[in-house]
């Protein structure tokens, strides 16, 4: 008789966000069908008070079973000072609630991002389940100096197994919320054949060459140095710069602000959001892809663009000198240094054959050492050190 499959309940913000953690969430199911069941929930705030035991519906996630959770602030609780509480503890009731129906063997927090952290905790412990708590991104940077560092400490506490993406996340993991469990590292990873569908892509006329960006363009990935870069670039060289990819709409006005300054605007190429099997195809219409971030854990833009084959200059953050050996798969450059960017995308330009030598080492790279066959074993054994037989 064949033992059943463990199975998970992975937390989520929310399970229609623009982004890498969308893409993530989707492709952590796809990777782990056949070891592990992972059954999504995502956790909501709604806006109707009446909301506030916490609703929950079940829903389909890119042809998986799961569940959103919506609960919500009481103006009065509001108004008195208890902002969020309740709901945080409605979420995690109605968490408990759904691991007892599907029979749930683990929970997994993926993002530790506000209040998640201490939600997912708190429902693993009332349904005396283990918890393996992910750090996604900069929920180990920018979201420590907020108000959750207690949050993400009880979290780390309370886990079983931590897990995050790259070595200075575990140092930083290990440092300064000192987990009781072990703490994994596990990467992104790239299959081109999300990418096999893909239409050519033919960019307007407007310069020689390409410099290009794709994502999600905000602050924290260091937007504003790549377009200083690109103004100062194309007022001394025959250049465009492509962004495809669609902007945090918080800091939409903050950047129509700073586009409109740039005196070299009108040779910027805005796609808004494009398809993700669509990603490839805009990299490689581009001469130079650019990521200047101010934090990244293990970005699939990077994945993606060395999986293009195109020279990448990028920030010496996070992940990223993880993925990007600076000289040999691209050039790294210190986030703010403005300087050092301009020069490191100016070199590329004057040198096709340092960009065709850079392109052909990353996509060897990350083919060899950033594929799902690696990924999968990496989750496989922090579910295992969990206590999951899979």
């Amino acid at each position: 008789m064949t033992a059943a499959r463990p199975r998970v309940g992975l937390i989520v913000e929310q399970l229609d966000q623009v982004g890498g953690l969308r893409l993530a969430s989707a492709r952590h199911i796809r990777l782990m069908a056949g070891h592990v069941d992972v059954i999504p929930i995502a956790v909501n705030e709604s806006k109707r008070e009446s909301d506030w035991p916490g609703a929950v519906e079940e829903i389909d996630y890119f042809g998986h079973r799961g569940y959103r959770i919506r609960a919500a602030d009481l103006r009065s609780d509001a108004l008195s000072g208890g902002h969020s509480h309740l709901r945080m503890y409605a979420s995690s009731r109605a968490i408990a609630r759904i691991a007892a129906r599907e029979h749930l063997d683990a929970l997994h927090v993926f993002g530790a991002f506000e209040q998640r952290a201490l939600v997912g905790a708190y429902a693993a412990v009332q349904s005396q389940l283990p918890l393996i708590l992910s750090f996604r991104g900069i929920d180990l940077d920018a979201w420590v100096f907020g108000p959750y560092l207690s949050h993400l400490q009880a979290a780390a506490g309370a886990a079983r197994v931590c897990v995050c993406m790259n070595e200075s996340s575990k140092r930083l993991l290990e440092g300064l919320l000192r987990p009781t469990g072990p703490v994994f590292v596990s990467h992104n990873f790239v299959d081109p054949a999300d990418f096999a569908n893909a239409s050519p892509v033919t960019l307007p006329p407007l310069a020689k060459q390409v410099i290009g960006c794709v994502g999600e363009f905000r602050r924290i990935l260091g937007f504003d140095f790549l377009l200083r870069a690109f103004d100062e670039i194309a007022s001394r060289r025959d250049v465009s710069l492509l962004l495809a990819g669609p902007h945090r709409a918080i800091e939409a006005h903050y950047y129509a602000t700073l586009l409109d300054s740039l005196k070299n605007a009108n040779r910027i190429i805005r796609t808004g959001s494009v398809a993700h099997e669509q990603v490839l195809a805009y990299m490689q219409a581009c001469d130079v892809l650019a990521f200047p971030s101010f934090s990244d854990g293990s970005p699939n833009k990077i994945l993606e663009a060395m999986a293009a084959g195109r020279a990448i200059v990028a920030a010496n953050v996070g992940g990223i000198p993880e993925m990007i050996r600076d000289g040999i798969d691209g050039i790294l450059v210190e986030p703010t240094d403005h300087a050092a960017l301009v020069q490191a995308i100016e070199s590329l330009l004057d040198d096709p054959a340092r960009r065709l030598q850079l392109g052909d080492s990353a996509r060897e790279r990350v083919l060899r050492e950033f594929n799902e066959e690696r990924s999968r074993r990496d989750c496989l054994a922090y579910y295992r050190a969990a206590g999951l037989a899979t």
